[in-house]
């Protein structure tokens, strides 16, 4: 695996992986690092399964979000494991969110395509330990895993661990 990439995201959760997608798509040398070996977070490890749908539509019932968690709902949609779009009124009037209710392990398999597809080069059960910085820039990071210790460098570093990995 290459130790230089265009884009390094640290942290393969819901939004690591939205992360990680949009990232390929522009044509970026992009690499995952997750410290799990599991993608998807709160959508298949933690739950609630299908709260990152949670804020789809606005208070009235109007669709406001689109993008990649629409494309992910769709494409379980399509396969039968998800349900369509729920939008009861009394959810939307109390507290303006609803859920789409989708099976988390066919999301964490869905998931997992999409990185293939859209050719993300996937480090898990690596733990992002330091970062390595110029001045104030970030421009790479130092990870733990079973080969040791290794530094990686990229052009950008997005945290998407909910730690915090910049010192």
């Amino acid at each position: 695996m290459s130790k230089e990439f265009d884009v390094i995201i640290c942290g393969g959760g819901t939004s690591g992986v939205a992360a990680a997608i949009a990232s390929a798509r522009t044509g970026a040398n992009t690499l995952l690092i997750e410290r799990l070996g599991a993608l998807g977070g709160q959508m298949n490890v933690s739950g609630p399964p299908g709260f990152a749908y949670a804020h789809l539509f606005n208070p009235w019932g109007e669709q406001i979000a689109a993008g990649i968690i629409e494309e992910t709902h769709k494409r379980l949609l399509d396969t039968g494991h998800a349900l369509p779009h729920l939008k009861p009124e009394y959810r939307l009037a109390a507290s303006g969110y609803t859920f789409s209710y989708v099976d988390p392990d066919w999301w964490g398999l869905m998931i997992f395509e999409m990185m293939t597809e859209n050719k993300v080069n996937l480090l898990l059960h690596t733990l992002v330990v330091d970062v390595i910085k110029e001045g104030k820039i970030v421009k790479g990071v130092i990870v733990e895993n079973a080969s040791g210790r290794e530094i990686i460098s990229g052009k950008v570093v997005i945290d998407c661990t909910g730690e915090g990995i910049s010192r």
